[in-house]
């Protein structure tokens, strides 16, 4: 332990504080993996099984890349934010930047080598594929919106004195008067 002190570095036993904040990004971002999780669970091997009855190989191949692609992305992503949200900012934005653009390239790829494959139906992958998009955007979307998030902090904030208070009612008369265009 003194050898990691001299050196300048922290224990690994050490518990490290997550910044603020943190809590209040991992709730909706674990709802949504969950939400999305089901969902597919349920989604990928029907759809897969009814193109696959309904119109061939061909066709359940192409619905079962067409949900997977997006799904794999997209929780890709999320699940990337949430294991770097203990990051301070800059690190975090540069993981998930980081991240989308290699999953960019990976598409990329992806796409020019099934491009001229033969093994699924190019209308049951396009449509699949939007409607993994639009599912996933949509489930993502409620989630945040449902979420209710604090803005502010008052934790570690000391109670408000009488002079305190006189100082807060001054900014809201001047927020307010900025409002109101004065």
């Amino acid at each position: 332990m003194e050898l990691a002190q001299h050196v300048g570095c922290l224990p690994v036993s050490e518990p490290t504080t997550p910044p603020p904040g943190v809590a209040a990004f991992l709730a909706p971002m674990r709802r949504v993996l969950t939400i999305t999780g089901v969902g597919l669970t349920v989604l990928l091997p029907v759809g897969a099984v009814l193109g696959w009855a309904l119109g061939g190989s061909e066709v359940g191949l192409g619905i079962l890349l067409g949900l997977a692609i997006p799904a794999a992305f997209f929780g890709a992503t999320v699940l990337t934010g949430v294991l770097a949200a203990r990051l301070d900012n800059t690190r975090f934005v540069g993981v998930v930047v980081g991240s989308w653009l290699l999953k960019i390239i990976v598409l990329m790829v992806i796409m020019a080598l099934v491009k001229d494959a033969e093994f699924f139906d190019r209308m049951a992958f396009f449509v699949s594929f939007v409607v993994g998009v639009a599912g996933w955007l949509a489930a993502e979307g409620i989630v945040v919106l449902r979420t209710r998030v604090p803005y502010v902090d008052v934790s570690g904030q000391k109670p408000l004195t009488s002079k305190d208070s006189d100082n807060v009612a001054l900014v809201e008369d001047a927020a307010q008067g900025e409002a109101r265009g004065v």
